[in-house]
């Protein structure tokens, strides 16, 4: 049986470059899948991706992507294709998945990968959230994406809810742009009261 994984990478504390793991989190709250699909939150993992690119036989992974074109815009690339992008390895966690995917052929069999990458607007400010730039057609540009990625490899999927990307992260994180949910509201008062 195939292994497929979506897997989302990005530090979600740095606003846009927390698209990836805001998507698996999205496509865990919103969809099933048949067959099953592992959904990774695979955050700045590093060296850990090579896992996945090694035991996967199909892999969707989504990140931010720094390319001078504007905010929002949304890319499918090979891992040939982002190889040769001379201007992509600007944060940190760009430069480590980069490595894995290059390295990662040199040390065994790579899953049929394909990148999905976002130009982001803000990745300079501490804030769980995306701006309102990526919020509303590049996310929804990028859940298509993944959608008619796994159409191509023959994988049925549903649509169970409709929870917005803003309900998602304020479920899974409990903040989103400043705001905090209300479980976390109530935790910290707890914790307030304790002290």
């Amino acid at each position: 049986m195939r292994k497929i994984g979506i897997v989302g990478v990005g530090n979600i504390l740095f606003k846009d470059e927390g698209i990836g793991v805001f998507t698996v989190k999205y496509l865990q709250e919103n969809y099933i899948f048949e067959p099953d699909i592992d959904l990774i939150d695979a955050g700045t993992l590093g060296f850990g991706l090579m896992g996945y690119l090694h035991d996967y036989d199909h892999i969707i992974l989504i990140d931010t992507i720094s390319v001078n074109d504007k905010a929002g815009s949304v890319y499918r690339l090979t891992p040939e294709q982002l190889s040769g992008l001379a201007s992509y390895h600007q944060t940190a966690h760009e430069v480590e998945v980069l490595q894995m995917i290059e390295l990662t052929p040199l040390t065994g069999k790579m899953a049929d990968t394909v990148i999905i990458g976002v130009v982001p607007e803000r990745i300079d400010i501490s804030e769980i959230g995306l701006t309102g730039t990526l919020e509303k057609t590049p996310f929804l540009t990028v859940i298509s994406q993944i959608l008619k990625e796994l159409d191509r490899i023959g994988i049925k999927y549903k649509k169970i809810n409709d929870l917005s990307v803003e309900e998602v992260v304020m479920k899974h994180f409990g903040s989103y742009n400043g705001k905090l949910s209300e479980k976390r509201i109530w935790n910290d008062n707890r914790q307030q009261n304790r002290s």
